[in-house]
């Protein structure tokens, strides 16, 4: 699929290690004229999620995300998806792909699990290792969703000022999917990305 320029949280599906960078540089072969660089504080491995955020422009090919450091910090960084503005996309960025479109199994990915909610289709993810909290888009509620609580959604949209929440829009009490918040017909969910980010360790599968 590779990278898109929107705020969104994205699972490396290739096989490659992904180096990240700590800031951007000028580039005479890079649209914009800048690309990742600086010293190497990081890599993507295959399986981890990281999130994206967007260019001023379409065009540009390096991209601000954040991501775990090599001591479980979350810290945010840059990568470049390709080698230059008259060359190729490298090729791991063809295996970048949405977070809701694959659950954990615990070991590795999976298809994430879909069900027709309201008359469309969600992929469904489940609170796991901690209970995560969910946050309203304006900020005024605040829940607690318990480990085991089912959460629907059919984007990988993270927040603007929560960049470690991604939006949820139903949860499952009993037999019925209602709203995460009473407020609002979709919420932000902290991904635990402090916690993990791995198949093994994430929160969210």
């Amino acid at each position: 699929m590779g990278i898109e320029n929107q705020r969104y949280a994205v699972v490396n599906r290739s096989s490659s290690y992904i180096p990240v960078y700590k800031e951007l540089v000028h580039s005479s072969i890079h649209t914009g004229g800048v690309t990742a660089g600086g010293s190497q504080i990081g890599k993507i491995y295959p399986n981890e999620f990281y999130l994206v955020f967007p260019n001023s422009s379409m065009y540009v090919t390096s991209f601000k995300i954040r991501f775990r450091d090599i001591n479980g910090n979350p810290v945010y960084g840059y990568i470049e998806t390709s080698e230059g503005y008259t060359l190729d996309y490298y090729a791991w960025n063809a295996y970048q792909e949405p977070y809701n479109y694959y659950n954990s199994n615990g070991s590795t990915l999976v298809n994430a699990t879909t069900a027709t909610i309201d008359g469309k289709k969600q992929y469904i993810f489940t609170v796991t290792k901690r209970a995560a909290t969910a946050v309203s888009p304006d900020k005024s509620q605040s829940v607690e969703l318990p480990v085991g609580t089912k959460i629907a959604t059919d984007t990988s949209t993270i927040g603007q000022t929560l960049p470690d929440y991604m939006l949820f829009r139903k949860k499952k009490v009993g037999n019925s999917w209602v709203n995460i918040v009473s407020s609002s017909s979709y919420a932000f969910v902290d991904l635990g990305l402090s916690n993990g980010n791995m198949p093994n360790n994430r929160n969210i599968r």
